[in-house]
């Protein structure tokens, strides 16, 4: 069964069950909503140039459209908009696939062509940027198909059905249908699985049942699922082809530091990020999360350090910066503030957050005539739909400082 998983072969019993869905397939469709047209998409996207969410959501309709050079470009725009944007890496990472449909048979197969391995290792490289920005991003497993849209009970056909269920777990995850593929998988492990031991159970079960779980915010049942990878990878390395990239213990040691941060247990979280960090110095993401965690609990010093250790292991990202800028004005070293968030809006000016901070701790400086100009620039620039508060704050700050 997992041969034929990995292989993506479709069995006769698969195209039974499948066979089982399609009025209910069919049903769904007729009564999904019609995704608002290309024009429409394309003159939002001008519209709110610097909004990385108009540029990915139109990539996405280039990409069901198969227009690949034109999705990538919008993808690259949402990233050199916001360097921080995850599912714009990812999109990317599987551009290579989506052009050409055979390399991932040749992948799994081991027969991928030399002109190509290139292309493979920087997917790679890109899934995992996008994997250490946010775990819990949106992500497609490459070669599964969607569930039926109303499907949410899974019917009991016995042995079939055991069969089927990886298949539904993978499609639904990839779907973002996690309760579904909670499910799925937790009801296949039940089945396939009974009386044996936690060690016959495959990684990528563990892998997208406890991301599944994370996403529908059972952190101690994803903490479970994620430590049983992370001690199965300390004992031995070993990479199974149907995890999103071949995983090591590292990652499944800042996985579980996100997890337990995200579940409220800042401490174990920390000692978690600063293991990771001593096997990878480049890991940023850590640092960033460190700090986020300090900055929780007001512990100034130590989240502004680790800032700054962000912006040195990863200088390219200009949103470190910002971030910087916006802490320390949190923790009252405003000048400090204004000085940083002002090489933030000259590293990318296509940033209209750090234009904003930048122009709140001029006003909080008392230099009204560069809180005006700043703030003045940051309500010609800013995407309505995507800076809402900070626009009305603005705009406040400008009737106030009005001569």
């Amino acid at each position: 069964d997992l041969e034929q998983l990995k292989g993506g072969i479709v069995s006769p019993w698969l195209t039974l069950m499948t066979s089982m869905l399609v009025a209910t397939a069919a049903a769904a469709q007729q009564a999904a909503p019609k995704p608002p047209p290309l024009e429409e998409l394309e003159a939002k996207a001008l519209q709110d140039s610097l909004d990385p969410e108009a540029h990915f959501r139109l990539a996405a309709r280039y990409y069901r459209m198969k227009r690949w050079a034109d999705e990538e470009r919008e993808l690259r725009t949402t990233i050199a908009i916001d360097p921080r944007y995850a599912p714009a890496y990812l999109w990317l990472g599987d551009l290579p696939y989506d052009r050409r449909p055979k390399l991932l048979k040749e992948e799994r197969s081991g027969k991928v062509p030399a002109e190509f391995q290139p292309v493979v290792e920087e997917s790679y490289r890109l899934y995992r940027q996008a994997f250490f920005i946010d775990p819990m991003v949106d992500f497609r497993v490459q070669g599964t198909s969607a569930p039926p849209e109303d499907m949410i009970t899974i019917p009991d056909y016995g042995e079939a059905t055991t069969r089927f269920l990886p298949f539904l777990g993978l499609g639904a995850f990839s779907a973002t249908r996690y309760e579904l593929a909670y499910n799925a998988f937790d009801m296949w492990a039940q089945r396939a699985f009974a009386n044996k031991p936690v060690d016959s159970l495959p990684d990528y079960l563990f892998l997208y049942r406890g991301l599944s779980a994370g996403h529908l915010r059972a952190y101690n049942k994803a903490v479970a699922d994620i430590q049983v990878l992370y001690n199965r990878s300390l004992q031995a390395e070993r990479t199974d082809s149907l995890l999103p990239f071949p995983m090591r213990t590292n990652d499944y040691r800042y996985l579980l530091a996100v997890l337990n941060q995200l579940w409220g247990k800042p401490w174990p979280a920390v000692q978690l990020y600063e293991d990771a960090l001593a096997s990878d110095l480049g890991l940023y993401m850590a640092h960033v999360r460190l700090g986020q965690i300090y900055r929780s609990l007001k512990m100034w010093d130590k989240a502004i350090g680790e800032a700054r250790r962000a912006i040195e292991t990863n200088p390219n990202d200009p949103s470190l910066v910002r971030e910087l800028g916006v802490l320390l004005d949190d923790a009252g070293r405003t000048e400090e503030a204004a000085a940083t968030l002002a090489q933030a809006a000259a590293a990318n000016p296509r940033d209209p957050s750090a234009v904003y901070h930048l122009g709140v701790v001029q006003h909080k400086l008392a230099r009204s005539d560069q809180a005006r100009e700043y703030l003045t620039r940051f309500v010609a620039m800013a995407p309505a739909g995507r800076y809402e508060q900070e626009l009305s704050d603005a705009k406040q700050r400008l009737a106030a400082l009005q001569p």
